[in-house]
C-alpha cells in the first residue's frame, strides 16, 4: 500500500469523523459480533431468531417483575452477573414499581439500562389460562417477501461450453418468503420459503417451487409445557460441547460473553438449509425440575459417492451451503437421511445448576473424511453418540460454570469458566478448554478458538474496567494450542490472541472507540516444491478507530478505520486497509443509510470483514479484500403511516438497497462460476413487510 495515499485517507478520515451510526435495527455489540463470527467462520450467518426477538420485544416489552432468568437472558444485553444480581434483587426487595430502581442494581449501569428500555417494562402478571385462551387472536400476524439480484452476469449463467461444463440452471434472482404469527412469544408458528441465485424457481429439479422450505410452530409456558416445537426448531444443550445450533458469541470487546445462554428449544424459522431439527420437541417444567426430550427426521445433503469395494455408498461431507445450482449440487441435494433423538433433564437450585444432556444421530449412509493425517480422528461410520454434564454455581460476586463430555467412544472434551465482579467497576471472565483431538460431535460450538470443539486446549482471560462512566476497557489474553494436525496445519501447533479496546462515551449522542488486537497462530509455511511443510507462525496485528455521534433527531454520521498487518519471516509485510463513512437519516417514517467504502489489501488473508446496514431481518458482511471502493444506499418507508391505521392495525413497510463495487485495473471479479467480467459488481435488494394483528 502506498505510505502517501494511506496517510491522506487517514487525514481524510479523521476530518469527518465524529460518529458510526449503527443502525437502529440492530445493537453495536451484535454487530461487531457478527464481524468477528464472519471471520472465524469465513460465512454470513442466517440466523435472524435475536433480530426477531428484539423486534417482538420492542412492541410487547417484557415484564421485569415476572421474567426468570432464562427470559432475560434472550434478551442478550445483560451479562449472567447482571442477570443473578437483578433475581437477587427483586426477590429481596420485592416487585419493582419504576424502572427507575434499576439504577439501585448492582452491576446495573446507565448504559446498560438505555441498551434495555426499549424492550422491557413493570407491570402484573397474566392470568395463564387466559392468556392461553388469547393466544390464539390478537397477535401479530407478518409476510416478509424480499428479493434480490447482481446485475452483471457471471459465467456461471452462461451457455455451458460442452455437455460436462458446470453451469448454473436457475435464474440469478434470489428470493425468500416468511409467513409467521407471534403473540407476545407464547405461541408462534409459520413457514418459509427460499431460493438462492443461480437455482431453478418451479422449473426442473425445484418443480414445487422454492428450493427451500421451512414450517414451524412453537408453544411457551402453557403450565407444565415449558416449550413444545412442531416442525423445525434448534436445540441447544451445556456450553456447546455435544450440541449447540443458535447465534453464539466468540471472542470481541463483549469480554464477558463466554457464557453459551440460550433456552434448550427454540424455533428455527430462517433461511439457513443447515443446523436446525426437523420433528418434535418438548421441555417440561415442574418446580426446580426441567427436562427436554427431541426426535428428528430430516433429508441432508452430503457429498455422496461410491465406497472404494462397491459395497455401500458413503459420504465424506456435509453440504452446509444450502446452494443448489449446477447439475452436480442438485445431485448432492437431500441424498441421505439423518435420524437424531436427545435431551436432557436438570435441576435448578437457589445457587445452582445442574444438568445431564445426550444427543444420538444415525445417518442413511456412512460418514468418512478424506484420508489425510489430519482427518486420523474423524468421526467415521453412521451411528454418533455424545453425553455431558453442565453445571453452574454462584457464590457471592463470583460466577463457576462448566460442561464435561464423553463421545460413545469415551474421548472427552471439557470447559470450565469463571464470571468474577471484583468491584463496581472491575469484572473478569477465565476460561479453560480441554479437548481431546478424537473428541467428536456434530452441530455443537463451544467457545474455542477453532469454529467445532476438537482438538484444543486453552486459557482465556478477560477484564472490563470501567474507572469513569464514560470510559471503559476491554481487555482479553487467549493462549491455546492443537496437540494433533488440522487443516493446512502440517503438525501440533499453538497460538496467542491479545485484544485491547478503549471506549470512552461522554454523552448519549456521542462514542468514541479504538482496538488493538495482536494475533500468533501457527500455519503451513510458504514452499515452492512438494513435500511435508514445515510452520510458520505470522503474526497477524490490527488496529481499529471509530467513532459514533448523533447529530440531531434525524442524522447521524459514521467513520470507521481499520489498519491490518500479517508479518512472516523470511517474507514482506502483508497489508490491509479499510476506510468507511455513511450518513443515517431518520424521519416520518422513513429511514435511510448511505455509505461509501474505501478498501485495499494486498491479498485476501488480509481481508476486513465489516458489518453493513441491510434490509431488516437480513445481514450483510462483506469482505473486503483486493484495492477498490463500495457504496451502498439503503432506505426504508413505513407506509402505513401515509395510508392511516385501519381497524385491524395493517401495516406495510418497504426497503430498498443499492450496492456497487468498483475494482480499478482488474480485469475480472469473484473466482470459478461466480467469475465477473470487468472491474464493477452492482446488486439490488427489495423487501415488503406487511404486519396485521
Amino acid at each position: 500500500m502506498n505510505p502517501r495515499k494511506s496517510l491522506s485517507i487517514f487525514l481524510f478520515s479523521i476530518c469527518i469523523m465524529k460518529a458510526i451510526a449503527q443502525t437502529p435495527d440492530i445493537p453495536e455489540f451484535r454487530a461487531e459480533q457478527l464481524e468477528f463470527q464472519a471471520e472465524k467462520t469465513n460465512a454470513e450467518p442466517e440466523d435472524d431468531s435475536y433480530e426477531l426477538n428484539l423486534a417482538s420485544f420492542s412492541k410487547h416489552p417484557m415484564n421485569l417483575n415476572t421474567a426468570s432468568a432464562e427470559d432475560l437472558e434472550q434478551l442478550q444485553l445483560l451479562g449472567i452477573l447482571q442477570i443473578r444480581n437483578f433475581i437477587s434483587y427483586r426477590k429481596l426487595l420485592g416487585p419493582l414499581l419504576s424502572v427507575h430502581e434499576l439504577q439501585a442494581v448492582p452491576g446495573w449501569d446507565p448504559e446498560t439500562i438505555r441498551k434495555l428500555l426499549p424492550y422491557i417494562a413493570i407491570g402484573r402478571d397474566e392470568s395463564v389460562y387466559t392468556t392461553i385462551k388469547e393466544r390464539w387472536k390478537g397477535g401479530d400476524a407478518t409476510v416478509l417477501i424480499r428479493a434480490g439480484q447482481v446485475l452483471e452476469k457471471s459465467k456461471g449463467f452462461e451457455k455451458p461450453s460442452g455437455p460436462d461444463a458446470s453451469y448454473y440452471t436457475g435464474t440469478a434472482q434470489n428470493f425468500f418468503i416468511r409467513y409467521s404469527y407471534n403473540y407476545k412469544q407464547l405461541l408462534e408458528f409459520g413457514f418459509s420459503g427460499e431460493k438462492d441465485a443461480g437455482e431453478p424457481f418451479f422449473a426442473s429439479a425445484q418443480r414445487y417451487g422454492f428450493d427451500f422450505y421451512s414450517f414451524h410452530f412453537f408453544l411457551q409456558h402453557a403450565g407444565i409445557i415449558r416449550a413444545l416445537a412442531i416442525g423445525d426448531f434448534t436445540v441447544n444443550l451445556g456450553q456447546g460441547l455435544i450440541q449447540w445450533q443458535t447465534f453464539s458469541s466468540t471472542k470481541s470487546s463483549e469480554v464477558l460473553a463466554i457464557k453459551r445462554e440460550a433456552a434448550c428449544l427454540l424455533p428455527y424459522h430462517s433461511a439457513g438449509e443447515f443446523n436446525f431439527h426437523r420433528g418434535v420437541a418438548i421441555s417440561l417444567q415442574k418446580g426446580k425440575c426441567q427436562s427436554s426430550l427431541f426426535i428428528s427426521s430430516q433429508k441432508i445433503s452430503t457429498s455422496l459417492q461410491s465406497d472404494t469395494v462397491g459395497r455401500e455408498d458413503l459420504f465424506s461431507s456435509f453440504q452446509n451451503s444450502g446452494y443448489h445450482r449446477t447439475p452436480a449440487e442438485i445431485a448432492d441435494r437431500n441424498n441421505s437421511l439423518q435420524n437424531s433423538a436427545g435431551g436432557n433433564i436438570r435441576y435448578s437450585g437457589e445457587q445452582f445448576m445442574i444438568g445431564l444432556n445426550f444427543i444420538h444421530f444415525q445417518f442413511s449412509h456412512p460418514f468418512q473424511k478424506r484420508d489425510e493425517p489430519y482427518n486420523l480422528y474423524s468421526f467415521k461410520g453412521s451411528k454418533l453418540t455424545d453425553y455431558s454434564l453442565d453445571y453452574n454455581y454462584t457464590h457471592g460476586n463470583m460466577y463457576l460454570f462448566g460442561e464435561f463430555a464423553l463421545d460413545q467412544w469415551r474421548r472427552m472434551a471439557f470447559v470450565q469458566g469463571a464470571l468474577i465482579s471484583l468491584s463496581e467497576n472491575i469484572d473478569m471472565s477465565f476460561l479453560y478448554r480441554n479437548i481431546s483431538p478424537a473428541y467428536q460431535s456434530l452441530y455443537s460450538d463451544a467457545f474455542t478458538e477453532s469454529s467445532t470443539p476438537n482438538n484444543e486446549k486453552g486459557f482465556y482471560a478477560g477484564l472490563l474496567f470501567k474507572p469513569l462512566t464514560s470510559l471503559q476497557f476491554n481487555i482479553y489474553y487467549d493462549v491455546f494450542i492443537f496437540p494433533w494436525l488440522k487443516y493446512r496445519i502440517d503438525a501440533p501447533s499453538a497460538g496467542r490472541d491479545l485484544f485491547f479496546q478503549i471506549n470512552y462515551k461522554p454523552n448519549k449522542s456521542w462514542r468514541l472507540g479504538t482496538l488493538l488486537k495482536y494475533e500468533v497462530k501457527s500455519t503451513n509455511a510458504m514452499v515452492s516444491n512438494g513435500g511435508t511443510h514445515g510452520l510458520a507462525t505470522p503474526v497477524k496485528q490490527r488496529w481499529r478507530i471509530e467513532t459514533e455521534c448523533t447529530i440531531n433527531r434525524n442524522f447521524g454520521l459514521n467513520s470507521r478505520m481499520e489498519f491490518l498487518w500479517i508479518r512472516t519471516n523470511g517474507f514482506p509485510i502483508r497489508q490491509g486497509y479499510l476506510g468507511m463513512s455513511s450518513l443515517s437519516y431518520r424521519r416520518s417514517g422513513l429511514k435511510g443509510n448511505i455509505g461509501v467504502a474505501i478498501f485495499e489489501t494486498d491479498d485476501y488473508d488480509s481481508r476486513i470483514y465489516a458489518y453493513e446496514p441491510d434490509l431488516l431481518y437480513n445481514f450483510s458482511l462483506p469482505a473486503y479484500f483486493g484495492r477498490g471502493i463500495h457504496y451502498y444506499i439503503n432506505l426504508q418507508q413505513d407506509f402505513s403511516r401515509l395510508m392511516g391505521r385501519g381497524p385491524n392495525h395493517f401495516r406495510l413497510s418497504g426497503w430498498i438497497k443499492w450496492g456497487q463495487s468498483f475494482y480499478p485495473g482488474s480485469a475480472s471479479i469473484g473466482s470459478g462460476l461466480d467469475e465477473i467480467p470487468g472491474n464493477r459488481k452492482s446488486e439490488i435488494k427489495a423487501q415488503v413487510l406487511f404486519q396485521w394483528q
